[in-house]
């Protein structure tokens, strides 16, 4: 029997921290069903995320044949290792298949634009033999199959300009496009197991060296979506719907949890489908997923991808599984004629107004992502959607529109349409140098169209800045004093702060030394990187980056991550108690402007600013001894602890006098070796930034941790 060895790598950068810290069960169903599929072959496979583990194994283990994974977080490494294995053999079998590949729906996937743009892709990326289009299960196989009948001669079966079902390729001269005919979702004939005819990579313990506590498992419960967002590339019409039985998730899930339950850190896993918790089936695996939960404690935390519609059956499934699962109601925008021209109008805005509501009320905290600019959306569009999301208690993160070559939007003839200019950025964490040779990943976004100027474009962002931060549960007492007891909205508070700081920076009379330090200087320097970082053309951006000085900052985070997470890290981490004095000061001027002067709000605030501008001790983590021998004890004319923790009650019923003896515990060295062992700590604002989004762990609960409170 004929033996062949098969590489396969789902690879991310490693430079600073991991880029996807995912299983990669997809690569894992390709070599499954490519086993099943051509039973007359002895497949010998390996399975990668790291680069120089797939450098070194093209050295020395010599595969015949490569697949890569291709996303827009490693396209440019994934080319890079196929350049290098063409290198070392040119009859090398090399195939891709992901996403980040120029698309479009129904109809339109063999347009004219459509194959201009694959033609480019294939001509610029030349060592690639074959894309795969269709479902990379059964078109891997397919290309396999055609080298097999070319006698394992992959330079004989180029000559040949061989058309490949479900995949793509140039003829040798390189002068035309060759398209297979596309091949359908495996499984469509039988709508409630039809996955099941792809062998389980997990049962056949293929992805046990992912099971180490490094890696999150991954789940795929079914294929395909059934929407058409046009800045997205997973809905496309000839990919319908198809999913694994629950039984035979179900044996996944008993097999994974076996293996990582006593590994340390093993208690989040992912449903990787595009809409998890949309279908029964959903709730019939959330059924096996309790019986886990109630035997093992075992997974602690969900991530989905939350449903577009039927919400309210994920609250019940939620529910069910102990308010274990992630939820985020990503909704791009609140402008109704922009969710109608992006196909996202499945979800009115009163409807989810009320679902927030809900999720409130059950002691959810929310997120809700935004994308800017989409087709007619302008700044006031933007800043009232923003409004609308924050009066209904959302946390809010702001996106610029990536146009991804297999989007709606990231079409040539889209771009055209609604007159959108671009430029390029380095995706974050997105780069690495592997034998020698400096490799970058970066992301084309929209930074105008036809109802957003570039200057309109750049003041979103930096008002998307302030909520960002002042999203941070650091100011959460501030939030709840203002929407709950002062019944004001927490927009108000930051269009107050926005203003304030745009009048200051307008005015040239006012010295910088005048300015609030701590956030002017992270607003100022977060609208220059916001400009800086983008670039007219990819070359420009490799060659600035090619220069080692500009290289290092990347690795240092001087430059580049994700500019959000990082002014919002430098601001609360470097000058903590100068922002809390800055934002105590406008919500005292807010207060005067909505309400009439009250003397008894004045020591209300005052209290609260004592209590946070001592609670969070940020810097002290990395001096641990400073922070051991650190004690305060501090008078409040309220008990702001106690009303924080309060659901219900106001806080006029919390007018007494109390003493907090705030102290370091043992828990705060433990998290300071955390975020030592995670990211470092050459750059403390980096490092606890990093920590704090990547935990997703509130910092508050976090600095609880710190304090001990005693009432008299």
């Amino acid at each position: 029997m004929k033996e062949l060895k098969v590489l396969f790598g789902d690879l991310r950068h490693y430079t600073i921290g991991v880029h996807s810290s995912f299983v990669p069960v997809g690569i894992g169903y390709i070599a499954t069903y490519l086993e099943k599929i051509i039973p007359d072959i002895k497949f010998k496979f390996k399975f990668v995320v790291h680069p120089d583990e797939a450098l070194n194994l093209i050295d020395e283990w010599k595969p015949d044949i490569l697949g890569l994974s291709n996303y827009i977080w490693n396209s440019n490494l994934s080319y890079r290792v196929c350049e290098y294995a063409k290198q070392k053999n040119k009859n090398i079998l090399s195939v891709l298949g992901g996403p980040e590949f120029p698309s479009g729906t129904g109809a339109s996937f063999f347009s004219k634009t459509i194959k201009d743009d694959c033609f480019e892709y294939l001509r610029e990326k030349d060592c690639i033999d074959y894309y795969c289009f269709s479902d990379g299960e059964t078109s891997f196989a397919s290309v396999v199959q055609e080298y097999i009948n070319f006698n394992f001669n992959c330079i004989s079966l180029r000559k040949n300009n061989v058309e490949v079902k479900g995949s793509m390729s140039l003829t040798q001269d390189k002068t035309k496009l060759l398209i297979g005919a596309p091949i359908l979702r495996l499984g469509l004939n039988n709508k409630v197991d039809g996955r099941d005819c792809i062998p389980s990579p997990y049962l056949k313990g293929y992805l046990d060296k992912f099971l180490n506590g490094k890696f999150i498992p991954s789940f795929e419960t079914a294929r395909g979506c059934p929407f058409f967002c046009t800045f997205c590339d997973q809905g496309l019409d000839m990919t319908k719907i198809v999913s694994f039985s629950t039984k035979r998730m179900s044996e996944e899930l008993d097999y994974v949890c076996e293996r990582v339950i006593k590994v340390p850190g093993s208690r989040t896993i992912s449903l990787h489908d595009s809409n998890w918790g949309m279908y029964k089936k959903d709730v019939d695996l959330s059924d096996h997923i309790l019986k886990l939960i109630d035997k093992f404690n075992w997974p602690t935390f969900i991530q989905i991808s939350t449903p577009k519609n039927k919400r309210q059956q994920i609250l019940e499934i939620d529910e069910k599984l102990k308010n274990r699962v992630g939820i985020n109601l990503a909704q791009q925008s609140m402008n109704l004629d922009t969710l109608k021209l992006i196909k996202r109008e499945n979800f009115g805005n009163d409807e989810y107004v009320r679902f927030v509501k809900e999720l409130e009320k059950r002691g959810k905290n929310v997120g809700c992502e935004l994308i800017i600019p989409l087709p007619n959306e302008t700044k006031k569009t933007y800043f009232e959607s923003t409004k609308i999301l924050l009066d209904c208690g959302v946390n809010i993160g702001t996106y610029t529109l990536m146009l991804l070559q297999g989007a709606e939007l990231g079409r040539k003839d889209m771009m055209e349409k609604y007159e959108m200019k671009s430029k390029w950025r380095v995706i974050p964490r997105g780069f690495g140098t592997y034998r020698g040779e400096k490799t970058f990943e970066v992301e084309r976004v929209c930074v105008e169209n036809n109802t957003m100027p570039y200057e309109d474009y750049l003041e979103c962002r930096k008002f998307s800045f302030l909520v960002s931060l002042y999203s941070n549960p650091v100011f959460s007492p501030i939030r709840k004093l203002l929407e709950k007891d002062l019944k004001i909205s927490y927009y108000d508070f930051i269009e107050l702060i926005y203003n304030s700081l745009t009048e200051k920076i307008k005015d040239k009379n006012v010295k910088e030394k005048d300015l609030p330090n701590g956030i002017i200087k992270s607003y100022l320097e977060f609208a220059k990187e916001s400009q800086d970082e983008l670039f007219e053309t990819k070359k420009d951006l490799f060659e600035f980056y090619s220069i080692e000085e500009n290289y290092n900052k990347l690795v240092s985070a001087e430059l580049g991550d994700n500019l959000l997470r990082k002014y919002s890290a430098k601001t609360l981490a470097g000058s903590l108690e100068q922002v809390i004095d800055f934002s105590i000061n406008i919500l005292l001027k807010l207060i005067e402007k909505k309400q009439k002067a009250d003397s008894e709000n004045n020591i209300i605030i005052n209290s609260t600013r004592l209590w946070l501008k001592n609670l969070y001790i940020l810097n002290d983590i990395f001096d641990w001894d400073k922070a051991k021998s650190k004690e305060t004890i501090i008078s409040l004319d309220y008990d702001i602890p106690n009303w924080f923790n309060s659901h219900t009650k106001s806080i006029h019923n919390f007018k007494r006098k109390t003493n907090i003896k705030m102290e370091h515990n043992e828990k705060n060295e433990k998290l300071k070796n955390e975020i030592i062992t995670l990211f470092g700590n050459k750059d403390k604002n980096f490092a606890l930034g990093r920590y704090f989004h990547k935990m997703q762990t509130n910092v508050d609960d976090l600095m609880k941790s710190s304090i001990k409170v005693n009432l008299n």
